[in-house]
């Protein structure tokens, strides 16, 4: 069986960071069998054609001169397209590329299956192509499709991709909601990135490098873009608090946005010091090392003023996988994956104090850590690996072939 995997983001060079988690999910189709053809957009110095362990990964361009291209990439299609007029001229340009490279490639690469990631514009691009090829459409929903597209008539438009897809699936029960919400669609099926439990793994070298450091501080970790919908602002306001009860705390926060100088005033005009570290971003290799040399680890996103927050939070799948205790506030998928007082801590969006009570808490008690550790591993192992989840889109590949009807749950 031939998959066309349709996505606005892959990685474009060994490390890097970009739709990784596509990549993997890739790998692990690949090793049931299922020959991957990717379709991606081109970003300058990258190659238009490359076999990535038997991934064929095709590169479109979409804007000329080609180091020109900045839609896509680095920060995101919807943070760029706020921001940056060229990403704005570009996006009709992207979309219309994107179809017609589609149109062309899909056939010359004789797929069974197109799966789309994101609803649009790649869904769009996959619907066309299923009437057009007559070939059969499943679409990916990863949140920030249904979150952040509220606008009337591209909300209208995201309606209809997903109303027309074969197979509809999202990456949490939240997700799965937006988009019936905003469609007539109810026989949505909710099927979560994962994680690689063997990469992130309790048994790796850093685990005396944990041992050493929590001996001497305690460390609370943050993995994100420095974006609004992140919420790190509220992290650092708990923190003082945090402080309190131990002062040797310090607060690492990993990753780049365009929110990094308001958090590094923020910082400032709380008297934070050096107990607030931030680290722009890292490779996904020394991902483990952050973790294992943490103490506790806090998604603190939330619902932005336009609606967007996080569709499912794989930064807690990571850490929970390298046995760090975690929290997270209840909003989007978080809740998929923290199930309160069992695989972590749930706290109140935008609410500074109840998260920093939530992180003494835990710091402070090892019994509730050990329990929330344990049962974390098993959540992660059981429910979020790539050989979970790979399963599960390789049933939906088959029964689309077959013609099988998915109204019901996986």
């Amino acid at each position: 069986m031939k998959v066309c995997i349709l996505t606005s983001s892959f990685p474009r060079f060994k490390g890097d960071s970009a739709g990784v988690f596509l990549y993997h999910l890739c790998r692990a189709l690949v090793k049931k069998g299922i020959e991957i053809r990717v379709i991606t957009p081109h970003d300058h110095g990258c190659k238009y054609y490359e076999n990535w362990d038997g991934i064929e990964i095709n590169r479109f361009p979409y804007f000329y001169p080609l180091k020109n291209q900045t839609l896509c990439y680095g920060s995101g299609i919807l943070p760029k397209l706020k921001k940056s007029m060229l990403a704005k001229i570009q996006l009709p340009f992207f979309i219309l590329a994107e179809i017609l490279f589609c149109l062309r490639m899909i056939k010359k690469l004789d797929v069974d299956i197109i799966h789309a990631q994101w609803s649009l514009p790649q869904g769009l691009a996959g619907v066309i192509c299923k009437y057009f090829i007559d070939i059969p459409c499943i679409t990916t929903i990863h949140g920030s499709d249904t979150y952040g597209l509220q606008y009337p008539g591209v909300k209208w438009l995201n309606s209809k991709v997903i109303e027309h897809s074969d197979v509809c699936t999202a990456n949490s029960k939240a997700t799965a909601r937006m988009a019936g919400n905003i469609s007539k669609r109810r026989n949505i099926l909710v099927i979560p990135m994962g994680v690689n439990p063997s990469f992130f793994s309790t048994d790796r070298k850093y685990s005396d490098e944990k041992t050493r450091l929590e001996s001497n501080e305690k460390r609370i970790l943050c993995v994100g873009r420095l974006i609004d919908l992140k919420g790190i602002d509220y992290l650092i306001r708990a923190f003082p608090r945090v402080l309190k009860k131990y002062p040797e705390a310090k607060l690492i926060i990993v990753g780049s946005g365009p929110m990094k100088d308001d958090l590094l005033t923020l910082s400032r005009c709380l008297h934070l010091g050096s107990k607030v570290i931030f680290i722009d971003k890292v490779p996904q290799k020394e991902l483990p090392r952050m973790y294992s040399s943490a103490s506790l680890f806090v998604l603190s996103s939330i619902v932005n003023e336009k609606g967007e927050t996080e569709g499912l939070g794989v930064v807690l799948l990571e850490a929970m996988a390298c046995g760090l205790p975690v929290i997270g506030s209840n909003v989007g998928g978080i809740p998929d994956i923290i199930k309160d007082g069992e695989t972590g801590l749930l706290f109140k969006q935008k609410d500074p104090d109840d998260l920093a009570e939530k992180m003494i808490k835990l710091l402070s008690d090892e019994k509730l850590r050990d329990k929330v550790v344990e049962n974390g591993l098993n959540l992660v192992k059981q429910n979020f690996s790539w050989e979970v989840i790979s399963d599960k889109f390789l049933k939906i590949y088959h029964d689309v072939i077959k013609g099988n009807n998915l109204a019901c749950k996986l």
